[in-house]
């Protein structure tokens, strides 16, 4: 199982290095004022490329420096002026043309944090444009020192010093120093007139342990971002007033810029986002389009304002990447502010119903045996798990409309197992068993006493089982490795079902049929032990024909998938990992008349495996 588990991890692996370049995107230009000689800057974007050569060309800059002492405290403040290469307490970057480049220990720029720049002499003021992806992070404060950072404020009507920390009984009222004209360290002198400034940083004292980054505390799940991927459908942001006095809210979604080069993915459009909203007073609570601009008004002192966004992937414009890319991304940034001043970005992505894999990527699962070609799988291919729930049956004794379905007292549900193939193809299911298939290794060329990973273990899907043998269990159950099944006790064929009918699956409407003969063991006039219903004559010897004692049933399904949920449900991923809509079924054989049944579906994507069998027996 070890072994299993190793080179299933490799295919791990593989899926985090084609995937990590998509946790990349949603990108804005922050714009930097450099005055000449020296300039303290408070970086609120990741740059990309990070690395300070590129972050920097075209700036003409004598030197950059970073604060590298995160754990002994700083009591007295010293001039830029005073800075050398080298030193145990500051990082820094030098030009090509520096003459003591060779000394530099700064190679790259990170978001939200704070450098020292220094132009060249001579030079006249610049403007720095930095392309990078909003960075939102919690400040680390060294307690009982002075920490060189900068803050997310607005460009304008930006909170005074004394304003912005009144919350916070470690920074209210300490000493704070901001970078003059002329290179020198200055006192602020009066809190409360001055005001802080987007893009710059400060020496702020805090006096003792603190984990205060501003008025406005931003929680995220993921520290980066929303970042929905493919599988995510549903994320949280919460905001805590961690002031002094009442702050009022605006969340508004802006437009992504387009990635700065062709090595981040590609910006397929904006990500449609809906937001959760409750009306307990009307007691009306659903997703609503998130359109407008949000707004939370009077967030008392402590209070915390929590919005649940989701992705809605069925509202995505359509897309069509060229030839060579690194993937696809839907960006876009959120922009939280207050009527104090201050202001954040949070970035957004998410992949699309459909997943344009980095053709590198593509030739690595094809190297594994992940795809058969080039192509790109069908958006909901996979295995799809649920239910039908019936709730009208027609009445062949009545008078009046005998084939009309009508409601019955008690519905009855019963799951419901689909799978789509790579290509699109939608098969109905009795059964199916997820198992494992082990990975396999093979000599290291260039040590053939040791062995690497040829091709990794995966999970696989049975419906055959004639092909359980090959392979492995999925999970465990008493120490044993044993294949996780699921199955649907109102059917009773053996092998997978195609559907037909117009549109495609997830939005159209399919059909098939489901055939159970008169001499089904699962048939039920049949009864092994009744004389009368087995089927056999007198004397149990010879088979009887049918329509003596058992007769064959038909089943004519029929799946007809809505936009809407068909029970006003409000959950998150309806048209993306939940589908459903209306279930309809004639059933001919079981009456002397047809019967008509109806109903509902859903659907919830249980399995993202395009393939039935690791493809055996031509599924």
């Amino acid at each position: 199982m070890r072994f299993q588990k190793l080179l299933s991890g490799g295919l791990a692996l593989l899926a985090l290095s084609c995937g990590s370049s998509a946790c990349l995107g949603q990108w804005v230009t922050q714009t930097i004022t450099l005055n000449p000689g020296w300039n303290a800057v408070f970086l609120e974007v990741q740059p990309a490329p990070d690395d300070c050569d590129s972050v920097l060309a075209g700036v003409p800059v004598e030197s950059v420096w970073a604060w590298n002492r995160r754990f002994a405290t700083v009591q007295f403040i010293q001039d830029p002026s005073q800075l050398v290469p080298g030193g145990p307490d500051w990082l820094a970057y030098l030009p090509a043309d520096h003459a003591a480049r060779a000394t530099r220990n700064l190679f790259t720029l990170q978001g939200a944090r704070a450098y020292l720049v220094k132009l060249k002499d001579g030079t006249q003021q610049t403007t720095w444009k930095v392309v990078g992806q909003p960075v939102t992070r919690q400040v680390e404060w060294i307690p009982n020192s002075y920490n060189l950072l900068g803050f997310n404020v607005a460009s304008s009507g930006s909170p005074t010093f004394q304003n912005f920390f009144a919350g916070s009984p470690a920074h209210a009222g300490q000493r704070a120093f901001r970078l003059s004209a002329a290179g020198h360290w200055e006192l602020i002198a009066s809190p409360a007139t001055t005001a802080l400034r987007a893009g710059q940083a400060y020496w702020i004292f805090c006096q003792g342990a603190s984990i205060f980054s501003g008025p406005m505390q931003p929680t995220l799940e993921d520290r980066d971002g929303l970042i929905y991927g493919r599988i995510l459908t549903e994320q949280s942001v919460r905001i805590k007033n961690t002031s002094t006095s009442a702050r009022s809210l605006t969340v508004q979604q802006l437009p992504s810029e387009t990635p700065p080069d062709t090595t981040f993915p590609l910006l397929a459009g904006a990500v449609p986002l809906s937001y959760y909203k409750i009306d307990a007073a009307n007691r009306q609570f659903g997703w609503i389009p998130f359109a407008d601009p949000l707004q939370k008004l009077d967030l008392q002192p402590g209070e915390e304002w929590m919005l649940r966004f989701e992705v809605n992937r069925a509202r995505m414009a359509d897309f069509v990447p060229p030839q060579n890319h690194n993937g696809v991304l839907y960006q876009s940034v959120l922009e939280f502010s207050d009527d104090a001043g201050v202001r954040f970005l949070i970035s957004v992505s998410a992949e699309g119903l459909k997943t344009f894999t980095p053709p590198a990527a593509r030739a690595g699962l094809q190297r594994f045996g992940r795809a058969a070609s080039g192509a790109t799988p069908h958006p909901r291919a996979g295995l799809w798990v649920g239910s039908a729930v019936i709730e009208r049956v027609s009445q062949p004794a009545k008078i009046s409309a005998p084939d009309t379905p009508t409601a019955v007292g008690t519905p009855l549900q019963f799951r419901l197992l689909v799978h789509v193939d790579d290509s699109g193809k939608a098969r109905l299911l009795q059964k199916v068993l997820q198992m494992f298939k082990p990975g396999t290794l093979k000599p290291d060329p260039t040590d053939p006493t040791k062995n690497i990973v040829d091709e990794p273990g995966r999970y696989v899907l049975v419906t055959d089982d004639a092909f359980i043998p090959r392979f492995s269990g999925a999970t465990l159950r008493d120490g044993q490795a044993v294949g996780r099944r699921m199955s649907s006790a109102v059917f009773a064929f053996s092998q997978p079902i195609l559907f037909s009918g117009e549109g495609e699956f997830g939005a159209g409407q399919l059909n098939c049929r489901a055939d159970l003969g008169f001499d089904d063991p699962l048939n039920p006039f049949k009864h092994k032990f009744h004389p009368d219903h087995d089927n056999l004559d007198d004397r149990f010897s010879n088979k009887l024909a049918e329509g003596l004692e058992s007769f064959s049933i038909t089943r004519q399904i029929e799946l007809e998938f809505t936009a809407e949920d068909p029970d006003n449900l409000t959950l998150a991923g309806w048209g993306d990992n939940q589908l459903g809509g209306h279930y309809r079924e004639t059933i001919s054989g079981l009456h002397n008349q047809t019967i008509f049944v109806a109903g509902t579906f859903r659907l919830t994507r249980a399995s993202t495996i395009g393939v039935l069998n690791d493809g055996l027996g031509g599924l």
